[in-house]
């Protein structure tokens, strides 16, 4: 199981290059935008705000609105990135180096916008999961869909991100059945160019609260 959330994080941290304001959902001519996540698991299934983990990230953005550089603070050791050419694209392939051996954790499919349609998730050389990402006219995701074979149980899994790309709700269904589902509280606050600077979200299982800093041109 670590090389899946390995290769799960992989993906969450991907996705970034050659992307416009547009597809974040920023408004205004922004420069830079630093980010703080955190984290906070639910006590006794009661929201609190501590024991949190935290991560951060800065993506900054050309005076033309597309993505020129992005660092975040979740780095993962041995991990090897591999992308080439396809006549749709691109192909991205992840290998986790454990003691000079090279597993393969993953692929990632991109069109010629650099926009992830698919990844293939592997585990011991076998198929994990696959899972197919949607966007809008303007490349803001919108919903993805993972599948799953598990024990001869036929899983998939859809997560429906809003608006401002933030995951909003999940539906589960078991051999095509519906077998769960859950829409989170989220609540906002803006800046004065209608850029969203702090989010709460609220799950069954943590407290999330991600504190946004925007520059401007």
């Amino acid at each position: 199981m670590k090389g899946l959330y390995i290769f799960m994080a992989c993906v969450l941290f991907s996705n970034l290059n050659a992307q416009s304001l547009e597809s974040f959902g920023l408004k205004g001519n922004v420069k830079t935008l630093q980010e703080e996540l955190k984290i906070c698991s639910n006590k006794y299934g009661k929201p609190q705000t501590k024991d949190c983990s935290t991560s951060t990230s800065e993506k900054q953005f050309t005076k033309e609105g597309y993505l020129s550089d992005y660092k975040d603070s979740f780095k993962i050791e041995g991990i090897i990135r591999e992308k080439v050419e396809t006549p749709n694209g691109w192909l991205e392939t992840v290998y986790n180096n454990e003691d000079g051996l090279k597993i393969k954790l993953g692929e990632h499919y991109y069109n010629k916008e650099d926009l992830m349609l698919e990844t293939i998730s592997y585990q011991s050389d076998t198929v994990f999961n696959i899972t197919n990402y949607f966007y809008d006219e303007v490349g803001r995701k919108t919903k993805w869909e993972r599948y799953s074979d598990l024990n001869g149980v036929k899983e998939k899994t859809i997560s429906f991100f809003d608006e401002y790309g933030s995951f909003s709700s999940f539906e589960i269904y078991r051999d095509e059945v519906l077998s769960d589902q859950a829409k989170f509280d989220i609540t906002y606050k803006f800046d004065e160019k209608g850029n969203w600077v702090k989010s709460i979200v609220i799950t069954e299982f943590s407290t999330d609260i991600h504190n946004r800093t925007i520059t401007y041109y």
